[in-house]
């Protein structure tokens, strides 16, 4: 059997979620890859995709379940003896969200007092996959998808990946990418093709340049391609010698949870079918609006394309 032309390297996730309004708390399936891949089956046969992730002991949902009812034709789950990251997601009126986690290991964090935020990344490390994850019969893989992590992961994944995948979609953790400026990113991230961040990702180049100067810079810097993420705001894309504004058009908001992630998984998928960065950033911002007006990883992995923009 061949294997995937799109391959989701990210996390699953066990998500606390509060809402806004005074009510009872829900625990759902998330993480980066189930929204990835949400995004990104919206325009490519969900078989031609494979995700590459980690459970810990203790993790109670049927992902394997879940994955073979969204069609992802290609599954691989390391299981390890790792404690899973629990986080409490709380969201406010304005659709902002905080999160908290409920490890008693990194419990301190975000306490009063706590001067650390180790605790939590020594949890979250032990649940993000590297590119060792993958299974060798994937790869070479015509484009790869790297949804955030922290600490080395995603420097230490491109370096295994180089020279076996065609494209190599990185979207960044702000514990790394708020701490370089636009040549050490382009350094950290070598071998990636195209460069992902949200304006919090990199709120500090931002705060010395306009985000047409920033796409501009960061693109200079080494990355072949560039895509700012900035909410209801225009996407700004990169490439070549093109710099461009892309509207995104306003919608309601259910919940915010996998906007950048579906973003990134459709962007991957467009631009692996041939769209230009262009349509490709037009289609993905479709998909981030479909999964902001459902709720959860679930639901988001059962969404259609509206006729409109079906056969497209």
């Amino acid at each position: 059997m061949a294997g995937p032309d799109l391959i989701v390297l990210g996390q699953s996730t066990i998500d606390d979620v509060v809402p806004a309004e005074p009510g009872p708390w829900r625990r759902s399936v998330g993480g980066s890859a189930l929204y990835a891949i949400a995004g990104a089956r919206l325009w490519i046969d969900p078989a031609r995709i494979g995700i590459a992730t980690r459970t810990g002991k203790g993790y109670p949902f049927d992902l394997e379940g879940l994955l073979r009812e969204a069609g992802i034709g290609h599954v691989a789950i390391n299981r390890t003896a790792n404690e899973h990251l629990i986080e409490w997601l709380i969201y406010e009126e304005d659709g902002s969200r905080r999160s908290l986690p409920r490890n008693p290991a990194a419990r301190d964090v975000g306490a009063e007092g706590s001067s650390t935020m180790q605790p939590f990344y020594d949890v979250l490390l032990g649940i993000s996959p590297t590119a060792e994850d993958i299974p060798p019969a994937w790869l070479p893989a015509a484009a790869v998808h790297l949804c955030p992590q922290v600490g080395t992961r995603h420097r230490d994944s491109l370096g295994v990946l180089r020279g076996k995948a065609g494209r190599i979609t990185v979207d960044p953790s702000p514990h790394y990418s708020r701490k370089l400026d636009a040549a050490g990113l382009a350094e950290f991230l070598a071998g990636a093709t195209t460069f992902m961040p949200s304006s919090q990702e990199i709120r500090p180049l931002l705060e010395t340049m306009r985000p047409e100067a920033a796409v501009r810079t960061l693109r200079a810097a080494g990355f072949p391609e560039v895509v700012l993420k900035r909410g209801a705001e225009p996407a700004i894309a990169a490439f070549a010698d093109h710099c461009q504004s892309i509207p995104v058009t306003p919608v309601p908001i259910v919940d915010p949870t996998g906007a950048g992630d579906s973003f990134c998984g459709a962007y991957a998928a467009n631009r692996l079918i041939g769209c230009d960065p262009i349509e490709s950033v037009r289609r993905a911002a479709i998909s981030a609006a479909l999964v902001v007006g459902c709720s959860g990883a679930e639901q988001a992995l059962r969404l259609r394309l509206p006729p409109s923009q079906a056969g497209k």
